[in-house]
């Protein structure tokens, strides 16, 4: 080969080279700009999120990524665009097909004809609307489907200097070797998006609140019920273990793969969807080395997106409205127990273990792993199908018809938590 051969071919090398370092430069600072005037419109604090303004250029960003984001309807419900197919995974199982009347498919379909949401399948109802509707619960979340058909929640964790607790437990737990224990129930980060001082999180898309175990329109048996509880002590027993509280466990904070229905089939599912907690805001985390007895909290259990405890409105145990300083691992345990003092299993021993967890004095109260051992041994002695039973639930003002005509109500202490 020849010297200017060599030469020519060199040069053009360089040249290319250089186009290329060139065209990432500019590409880079072009990027810049637009993430500078990005973050110039997003707010500067959780509180005040609101990403309406800057969401076109936002999702302009994210458009790149092949993220295609769901469509508001009034009401604050998220629907997929029309065309966008959904991939099932673990974390939004294929639904069983039921023998539905025609009235119960023809009253699905006129709700989603009615919101203009696609209708893909005729499947139990709950398929439908888990896995085709999101409900806003705040202007934190959003909702997208990617290229190859998987449904994301991309949630605004960090912005300026808050959130950087709620960020360090999602990377604790929700990632890495954490994430792969069976008794951990933390919904996984799937990865983060840094858009200067904001850090966002994305997570699957689990298909069915938890709130919508009894009432509404669930047919959970009683032993559905009692396996979701003892997966919600175990997500509280395994962050505790880590020196980690949440301090707002309310069951809308868990949710879970599908609703079991096994009132529906009456016949014991060979495997009971998993449930996930979500939602770790306004929880702490305290050294590893700290002694249990130096794990307390002072102030409510308020931050992040809500900084203002005048303004706290959750239910509060005694030793929060005492003001006193308090366990949060037990403020744990009182939340989630709270959320199912409606509910009845009929046995003895489950609804004892449940009153338990609500003892008016923290120190009588046991700890999520000892609920969960008492009621776990409970169940395991008992045969499924004995538990294969329909709960007795508390009559509502709102849905009479759902309630026991045989109920009667728990100690006057945990009425005034009770909705009217």
């Amino acid at each position: 080969m020849s010297q200017s051969t060599i030469l020519c071919r060199s040069t053009a090398a360089i040249l290319s080279t250089v186009t290329v370092v060139s065209l990432y430069t500019f590409w880079t600072r072009r990027s810049g700009g637009k993430r500078q005037r990005l973050r110039q419109k997003l707010p500067n604090s959780l509180n005040s999120w609101r990403m309406e303004e800057a969401e076109d250029e936002l999702w302009n960003i994210w458009r790149n990524s092949c993220l295609a984001k769901w469509r508001l309807h009034p009401g604050g419900v998220f629907a997929p665009n029309a065309g966008l197919l959904a991939i099932p995974t673990h974390y939004l199982v294929a639904f069983r097909m039921l023998h539905l009347s025609a009235r119960m498919v023809q009253d699905q379909l006129i709700g989603l004809v009615d919101m203009n949401v696609p209708f893909v399948s005729l499947q139990h109802p709950s398929a439908v609307t888990g896995s085709h509707q999101y409900t806003e619960q705040n202007a934190l979340a959003r909702i997208a489907r990617t290229r190859e058909g998987h449904d994301v929640i991309i949630r605004v964790i960090v912005v300026g200097r808050e959130g950087h607790e709620h960020l360090e437990i999602l990377r604790k737990i929700a990632t890495g070797e954490h994430s792969l224990y069976s008794n951990n129930h933390a919904l996984p980060m799937f990865s983060e998006y840094q858009v200067d001082d904001i850090v966002l999180g994305f997570f699957p898309k689990v298909d069915a609140p938890m709130l919508d175990i009894y009432y509404f329109w669930a047919r959970n048996s009683v032993g559905d019920i009692v396996y979701m509880l003892m997966q919600m002590l175990e997500a509280l027993a395994f962050i505790h273990d880590l020196k980690i509280a949440h301090r707002d466990a309310f069951r809308d904070n868990f949710v879970v793969e599908r609703q079991p229905d096994s009132l529906v089939t009456m016949k014991i599912a060979p495997f009971c969807p998993r449930v996930y907690l979500i939602d770790l805001g306004v929880a702490v985390m305290f050294p590893p080395e700290c002694p249990a007895d130096d794990c307390i909290s002072i102030s409510p259990p308020v931050g992040g997106s809500f900084p203002d405890s005048e303004k706290y409105a959750r239910p509060c145990p005694p030793e929060l409205e005492n003001g006193e300083p308090y366990n949060p691992f037990k403020l744990d345990v009182w939340q989630l127990a709270l959320c199912f003092t409606e509910f009845r299993s009929t046995v003895p021993e489950i609804d004892d273990d449940l009153v338990s967890m609500v003892e008016f004095d923290p120190i009588h109260r046991p700890s999520a792993k000892e609920a969960l051992d008492k009621l776990g041994a409970i169940v395991h002695s008992m045969t499924p199908e004995s538990l294969l039973i329909e709960p007795k639930l508390r009559p509502q003002s709102w849905a009479p018809e759902w309630g026991s005509s045989t109920w009667v109500d728990p100690p006057e202490t945990l009425l005034k938590y009770f909705p009217v």
